[in-house]
């Protein structure tokens, strides 16, 4: 199945800022992670379908996800 992803800065360094990924039809946002290559404690907020979602989560053909990194600053 293909989602839709949107990587927000850093996590697009050597990747992508959108694309579409195919995945498994079991796939979970993990999934995606794992893909993608990217450690899920580098990533603070996610949404599918612009709802807030768990690593857990189950996809669906034609869903949008969006990884946020945590940000710093002072």
């Amino acid at each position: 199945m293909d989602i839709d992803v949107t990587l927000f800065p850093p996590l697009r360094e050597n990747r992508f800022s959108r694309s579409t990924v195919t995945l498994a039809e079991s796939a979970t946002v993990q999934s995606v992670l794992d893909k993608l290559v990217i450690d899920r404690d580098q990533v603070e907020s996610i949404y599918v379908n612009g709802r807030e979602a768990t690593f857990d989560q189950r996809l669906n053909t034609g869903d949008r996800i969006t990884f946020l990194p945590f940000i710093g600053g002072g």
